[in-house]
């Protein structure tokens, strides 16, 4: 429990989840961002490699 209150007689506290849920549904998205751009990223290289190589085969 996370509980916010001072000296005086008002005190509040919440459970550890409202904490917890945000934080992993954050990182869920931006792992799933990370792994798009790489697979982005990544797919052009592969493409390009593949185009060299046809055009290597195409030469010979």
């Amino acid at each position: 429990m996370v509980e916010l209150g001072g000296n005086g007689p008002y005190s509040t506290s919440f459970d550890n989840s409202v904490f917890i849920i945000p934080a992993i549904v954050i990182v869920a998205l931006f792992t799933f961002a990370a792994l798009k751009l790489r697979d982005a990223t990544q797919g052009k290289e592969k493409s390009a490699a593949r185009a060299r190589r046809d055009e290597k085969k195409k030469a010979k």
